[in-house]
């Protein structure tokens, strides 16, 4: 470039864009209409922020951002029914929570219901299950694979409606006191 052509462009003024305006309002939340849309009390349409993790419910009240691209909703500031919230970021298919250590705690009762498969694995831990009782079924089949199973139980009642099979290259069955075997016919060896 010559120095004419850059005398040129230091003689031409500034551009200055101009800066759309925010604006921040209170309102109130009265329907939704659908996942992260929602009317407001006064008629106007919001969307849910992704950063509004709390999903706003009817009656509650909300922090509008009305920006260039919409009028969102970035906060609820207070619940109208405060029994039950809901946490949602409106348009993932996946939350994932990425963490050293994530706990959860509560004084009543955990529920997790999924439509599809539920997974946990501890790749390189244990997995600890501690209860009064723990009732398990599957309505069709039952699994273990493990390379040492033990158990210790002070009754054990097994009951199987058509076979029962134990199997294995070296079978030990013992008993303290009586062992007793009961059936119409006993076939052995």
């Amino acid at each position: 470039m010559n120095a004419s052509h850059l005398n040129t462009l230091e003689a031409l003024p500034p551009r200055v864009l101009p800066t759309p305006e925010l604006c921040w309002a209170e309102s109130q939340v009265s329907q939704c209409l659908a996942p992260g849309h929602y009317r407001l009390s006064d008629g106007r349409l919001a969307q849910q922020a992704a950063s509004c993790l709390l999903t706003p419910e009817p009656g509650d009240g909300v922090l509008l951002l009305q920006a260039p691209s919409g009028r969102y909703i970035t906060q609820v500031l207070w619940r109208s029914q405060a029994d039950r919230a809901q946490l949602s970021v409106p348009g993932a298919q996946v939350l994932a929570i990425a963490q050293g250590s994530v706990e959860l705690n509560c004084t009543q009762q955990i529920a997790l219901r999924s439509l599809g498969d539920v997974e946990l694995t501890s790749a390189n831990g244990a997995v600890s299950l501690n209860a009064r009782h723990i009732l398990s079924s599957a309505a069709q089949t039952m699994v273990h694979n493990a390379q040492h199973l033990v158990t210790h139980v002070q009754h054990c009642v097994l009951q199987v409606a058509q076979l029962l099979r134990v199997h294995g290259r070296q079978t030990l069955i013992t008993a303290e006191q009586d062992m007793k075997l009961d059936a119409e016919r006993i076939s052995l060896g």
